[in-house]
């Protein structure tokens, strides 16, 4: 193992879901060793996308360190990299650390497994929404639990679209390292000239829009669409062209648009590009307020779990696909994802999966910053 370990960095994905994580990490160098999953939906997901990865199909609760290890082919402190994003819905405290509180569990055994695994670094990516909890008191307990584990940690919340994301997604990312210095975080490779950005930093390139990572797709109205279609080989810029991926670059997966009524159909024309359904007539208002027109000319909002609802296309009149929500993801078109549209099922659905997925080109540029500040 420490022979391979020097030819390329190996990594542990807890907490794997679909494998967006994975994927980006593999795409920076990192060899990927094991993951593990609760759900069976989303973990066949990971399997038929990386089929080379074996991932433990259990809750975390019931995973030891030592299974760990031996699925792995590891001994404690060999692994470059234990990277997770437990849910973590709300915490408990207990004065000023976290508490036994159920809602603590699963970060509990994050840590649990990091102390056991013993990397040499640890990445534990969030909602941003953890930086403010309890007035930022649960996140000095989420450090005071790595820090009593021999880890020096930092922390930064990100936005996605800094890194060539079509999508303003916000992060939470704790970087944990056992030895050496701290790693500090990759510098944005894309800014916002659509605010008041510095417009003579010529060394970033413009935030990739929603109609940039859209446009190329087949033309598809409400209830249209196939789990599998074949691309029409062009592409219009350089993000279009990096999602055609290489495991079957002439398929497009999960591209079918959810039906719609007419009262629907006619409700969303009449919102406009960037608005939301609080600006259509009275009469074709609904409770329903967070149900937005994505703009075709700026990212995304944050990708949810309920997208195909929440999340209009610009330019036609129903919510986006699994594919236009994997797109904005920056999954690449042949990244197959199974599962229900409906949450019927006992597994997690194709939209979870989806929403819930760490992006892979956020990953992608944790991981090469990683090799880089960790001269793996």
């Amino acid at each position: 193992m420490k022979n391979e370990k020097k030819s390329k960095p190996i990594v542990i994905d807890l907490f794997a879901g679909a494998g967006g994580m994975t994927e980006g990490l593999k795409k920076a160098g990192f060899r990927s060793l094991l993951a593990n999953e609760y759900d069976e939906m989303a973990a066949h997901t990971f399997s038929v996308n990386h089929p080379k990865v074996p991932i433990v199909v259990k809750d975390v609760k019931e995973l030891s360190v030592n299974e760990l290890l031996e699925k792995a082919n590891l001994k404690k402190g060999e692994l470059s990299l234990i990277a997770g994003g437990p849910p973590c819905q709300g915490f408990s405290l207990a004065g000023p650390r976290l508490d036994s509180d159920p809602r603590n569990k699963m970060f509990k055994e994050f840590v649990r497994l990091v102390e056991g695994v013993n990397p040499e670094v640890f990445l534990f990516e969030n909602v941003s929404g953890i930086m403010n909890m309890s007035g930022g008191a649960v996140l000095k307990a989420i450090i005071n639990e790595f820090t009593s584990i021999g880890y020096k940690c930092e922390f930064q919340l990100i936005n996605a679209a800094d890194y060539g994301l079509p999508q303003a997604r916000p992060r939470f990312i704790l970087i944990g390292v056992r030895d050496g210095e701290l790693t500090g975080f990759p510098d944005p490779t894309h800014a916002n000239y659509f605010a008041n950005s510095d417009l003579f930093n010529i060394n970033l390139k413009p935030y990739v829009t929603v109609w940039d990572a859209l446009s190329d797709l087949p033309t598809i109205q409400q209830g249209e669409g196939e789990e599998e279609l074949k691309h029409s080989g062009k592409y219009l810029n350089d993000y279009q062209l990096e999602r055609r991926g290489s495991r079957n670059p002439s398929i497009i997966f999960n591209h079918r648009a959810t039906r719609h009524s007419d009262k629907i159909i006619e409700r969303y024309a009449l919102i406009p590009e960037g608005g939301d359904n609080s600006q259509v007539p009275e009469e074709l208002r609904t409770k329903k307020i967070n149900v937005f027109k994505l703009h075709s000319d700026r990212p995304s909002r944050t990708v949810t779990c309920n997208h195909r609802t929440d999340l209009l296309h610009p330019r036609i009149p129903r919510g986006i696909t699994v594919r236009e929500a994997a797109r904005l993801q920056s999954f690449d078109d042949d990244y197959q994802f199974f599962g229900n549209l409906t949450r019927k099922a006992k597994w997690v659905t194709q939209d979870d999966q989806v929403g819930n997925a760490v992006p892979p080109l956020l990953a992608l540029a944790l991981g090469k910053h990683l090799i880089k500040a960790r001269k793996w």
